[in-house]
Parts: C-alpha cells; sequence; structure tokens
C-alpha cells in the first residue's frame, strides 16, 4: 500500500505501534558510539528482543561512521537482515548535519537493494533525541524512500512524528546561483542545503549537496566561463518541474 501524504506520491508507509510487528525483509536501527542503541523506542525495541547475543554482534561491526551503514546479524529477531546505522546528531545546523542524514537514509537502502531486501523497516532516525528539527528529519526520510524499489515503512514512535508526516510537503525554495562545476550548477536553498542541478539538457538530475565538498570551491573559480542568464534560469525550471 502506497500512502500519499501532502499531495507528494510516495513509496513508503507510516505507521504507528511496534517495528517489531512489522512484517519485513529487513529493520534498520541506529546506534551510539559505544555501539548502545538510540535512545528512539523502536531501536531500543529491537535491542531488548535481540539481547546479548544482539548486542555482541553489534559491537562485531567494530566502528560505523556517521551517515553509513553495516548489517549486522539479526539473530534471533522477527526479520531476516539487520543494518545499523549511526545517525546524526544536530550542532549548529552548519556543520552538515542535513546532508548527513540523508546518507544515513541513502546508505541504508543502498544496503538493503544489495542484500535483495523487498521491504524494510525503521524509525525516523535523529528526530526525537538528536536536537533535530522534528519537520527536518522526517522530510528527509520521506524523500530518500521516495522511488526506491523497496517497501518502506517507517515506524513514528510518538504521535506527534506520525502528525508531521500529514502535513502538506513542501519543496525546498531555491535560492542564490553560486556557480558551477563540469556538468553541475550549484544552488542555495532555503532549508540549509543546496542543489546540485546538471546542466546537460538531456539529462534530470537534481541532488543536495554540501557547501564544503571540493566542487562548490571549485565552481567558483574566476577562469570558469560564466553561465548565461537564459542557462540560470532554464535550470531553475528543472529544479521546479521535477520531484526534490
Amino acid at each position: 500500500m502506497e500512502k500519499n501524504l501532502g499531495g507528494m506520491p510516495m513509496s513508503y508507509r507510516v505507521v504507528q505501534g511496534d517495528i517489531l510487528s512489522q512484517q519485513t525483509d529487513a529493520v534498520a536501527i541506529s546506534v551510539e558510539i559505544d555501539f548502545s542503541p538510540s535512545e528512539m523506542p523502536s531501536c531500543r525495541a529491537v535491542a531488548a528482543a535481540g539481547g546479548d547475543e544482539l548486542r555482541r554482534a553489534i559491537r562485531a561491526l567494530r566502528f560505523v561512521s556517521v551517515g553509513r551503514a553495516a548489517e549486522a546479524d539479526a539473530a534471533s529477531l522477527p526479520f531476516s537482515r539487520l543494518i545499523v546505522t549511526a545517525a546524526p546528531v544536530w550542532l549548529t545546523g552548519k556543520a552538515n548535519e542535513l546532508l548527513m542524514l540523508h546518507y544515513c537514509y541513502q546508505s541504508i537502502f543502498d544496503l538493503a537493494e544489495d542484500l535483495g531486501c523487498r521491504s524494510i523497516a525503521m524509525p525516523f532516525f535523529s528526530a526525537l533525541y538528536y536536537r533535530f528539527p522534528k519537520d527536518e528529519a522526517v522530510k528527509i526520510a520521506l524523500r530518500e524512500a521516495k522511488d526506491r524499489p523497496l517497501e518502506v515503512i517507517f515506524v513514528a514512535d510518538t504521535p506527534e512524528l506520525y502528525e508531521i508526516c500529514q502535513k502538506p510537503y513542501r519543496k525546498p525554495v531555491l535560492g542564490r546561483y553560486i556557480g558551477y562545476y563540469r556538468d553541475h550548477a550549484l544552488f542555495e536553498l532555503d532549508n540549509g542545503l543546496f542543489a546540485r542541478v546538471d546542466i546537460r539538457p538531456e539529462v534530470v538530475d537534481v541532488t543536495p549537496i554540501s557547501y564544503f565538498e571540493p566542487c562548490f570551491r571549485i565552481g567558483n573559480n574566476p577562469r570558469q566561463p560564466a553561465l548565461p542568464e537564459e542557462e540560470i534560469a532554464r535550470l531553475r525550471q528543472v529544479y521546479e518541474d521535477n520531484d526534490w
């Protein structure tokens, strides 16, 4: 079943309840630096169900970097695959937190697909105890689930998170044009991220990106010819015409 929230077509479901009761091939949880489960109720529930055997399996990973994902032995849990990630903590809003949360979900979904999973359940990472703006944390999760060849079930650990999912979707507003590097033009967005838009007419590629990546610095190289205003206007329209 697909759920359409706020007019944006999504290939996921948002539910309230026990993550362990979701009949999926895989479950994803987040862990702290010491490999203990994060404070999110769903993560705690999985850890409690897995007991010492699960704790040993997670510690055997040795290291999971923020924004990345790894598979741990699901032990006796009621699903075949357990994916573990380290979700980002909100610091100042200028430390790539939003981008790292995008990477977190991308890594989870990529790994689930590589493992042959057809379905996966998870909470909304960073949305409760990591000081993240809840709306942004939820929207990032929903965006990254879009168009994945997976049945994705998000378990809302609180009624507030479930209500956030009912709000109309607001696409980030494209702001100042910054420059371009190779085949991509770079724009500011009003949510703290930046947009990379492919300048090739035959390619549609709109991707969130971090200002601190090298291409942004190179993209401002004065030796590079400037894009014509009409081309910048065309790229703005490409952004408006395509899902974010």
